[in-house]
């Protein structure tokens, strides 16, 4: 007994001394066929390698291996897999199916848990290994169908056909937000495009897309919505601009839904639903909430979920134009927003896309705030003093400066850092995958958070 504590406080000295790593650091997160894993004692790096609890991933519902501790001679035998390894404490030579592999970084004990380079580990049981930088974490998938990823739902309006060409490769779905309807069902362009361009470059590039439509007025929507005459020609309009136009479904934006009539816009959507059928997507936008929320709303969220096939949930405008300048979407109450949609709403999670924003508000002392873009940014920088903060208890960065008539000035917007950590919550909440509007803001941080997942 003495020698095996021996032997375990001289590992521990040794990985230590050699790598300056203590408990308190920082650790990566892991997930195993897109479910994520919390050890304790947590996973380290060492010598830029990701080393983990052995038992807890060999022991892992996912693989259901075993393992054995020789303590007199500090050797750990595993079988996993029909693969048997034997490892040894602080020898960079392993045994895998009797025939020796060398490690890059050696096996120690840590806390009574042996460590070992998860890469090796995996990629010998079969599994495929990634490394996402943006969020500090490793995917490791052995089930080759949970290797899907999650999906970039990104909203196309006026103007922003250039970004949706440079970006095409970072898009998964394009909501196509130039259709309109009003209180009669008719559906018509919001806008002119070269909409066949548009449908063109999405197909060229294998991305799916769907036709948006917006409506905005409470007392337009309470006609549309409690008419069965007038939901039914909305409804065939859609049905035949799908068809005609070989959209892969249609996504829903009407907003500020009266509460009374909640019921009627449910029942719109199981309409459209049986109409599209089973093959053609309904996807719908609704408004961020809470569980301290209390205003009325027109949405029956749990319905919703269980109707549609994708909810955008619009986790952004905690602060807006005519609001106190603040954060556009704070942290903590993106946090908040999700447990409600998965927790309250029961929304199943692979269903709930978490919307960000490419835009925020230019607030002057006293006055309404004024939607900004970081094209618009730079705009104010080059023709003033912007000076750059980052607030840490909302995970958001803001802007000052003061204008030519002397008023000062705050800016709260997103940027790459604000947004890598939303990203987390949705992957951490296994949701199926972001939304953001809009393509045209020029928003590059944005491009750039994606392009290194």
């Amino acid at each position: 007994m003495k020698k095996v504590i021996l032997v375990i406080i001289t590992c521990f000295l040794m990985f230590i001394g050699s790598t300056g790593i203590s408990q308190a650091d920082w650790s990566p997160g892991i997930k195993i066929d897109g479910q994520l894993r919390v050890f304790n004692p947590p996973c380290q790096i060492v010598n830029g390698r990701t080393m983990v609890p052995l038992r807890f991933v060999i022991e892992d519902p996912v693989l259901q291996g075993t393992v054995g501790w020789d303590g007199n001679n500090s050797k750990v035998t595993v079988t996993c897999q029909g693969q048997n390894f034997e490892f040894k404490i602080g020898s960079s030579t392993v045994l895998v199916n009797g025939t020796a592999r060398t490690l890059d970084s050696a096996p120690y004990i840590f806390q009574d848990r042996t460590y070992l380079p998860l890469r090796f580990l995996a990629e010998n049981l079969g599994g495929i290994v990634t490394w996402n930088d943006a969020l500090g974490q490793v995917n490791v998938i052995f089930n080759k169908s949970a290797a899907s990823e999650p999906a970039v739902f990104a909203y196309y309006y006026s103007g922003g056909f250039s970004e949706l060409q440079a970006n095409a490769n970072l898009f998964s779905d394009v909501a196509l937000r130039w259709f309109e309807t009003d209180a009669d069902g008719d559906l018509f362009y919001e806008y002119q495009d070269n909409y066949t361009q548009v449908l063109n470059l999405l197909d060229k590039n294998g991305i799916k897309k769907h036709a948006s439509v917006v409506f905005m007025d409470k007392a337009g929507l309470h006609t549309l919505l409690s008419s069965p005459n007038r939901r039914a020609n909305l409804i065939n309009q859609l049905y035949n601009r799908v068809q005609n136009s070989n959209y892969d479904g249609v996504n829903i934006d009407f907003e500020f839904i009266s509460a009374s009539d909640s019921d009627y816009f449910t029942t719109f959507l199981r309409e459209l639903k049986n109409r599209l059928g089973p093959n053609k997507e309904l996807s719908v936008a609704v408004f961020a909430r809470t569980s301290s929320d209390n205003w009325s709303t027109g949405y029956d969220y749990q319905s919703i979920g269980e109707i549609a096939d994708r909810i955008v949930v619009m986790s952004y405008d905690y602060c807006y134009s005519t609001s106190a300048a603040g954060p556009v979407a704070p942290l903590w109450w993106v946090n908040d927003v999700v447990d409600y949609m998965l927790h309250t709403a029961q929304i199943p999670p692979a269903k709930l896309l978490l919307g960000v924003a490419t835009y925020g508000y230019n607030w002057g002392s006293g006055q309404n705030g004024t939607t900004v873009t970081l094209v618009k940014l730079n705009s104010l920088r080059n023709n003033y003093q912007v000076n750059e903060y980052f607030d840490t208890a909302s995970m958001s960065p803001y802007y000052t400066y003061t204008d030519g008539n002397g008023l000062t000035h705050k800016i709260w917007l997103e940027n790459e850092r604000s947004l890598a950590e939303k990203l987390k919550v949705a992957v951490n909440n296994n949701l199926g995958g972001i939304s953001f509007w809009r393509i045209g803001n020029g928003f590059d941080d944005l491009y750039n958070l994606l392009a290194k997942n």
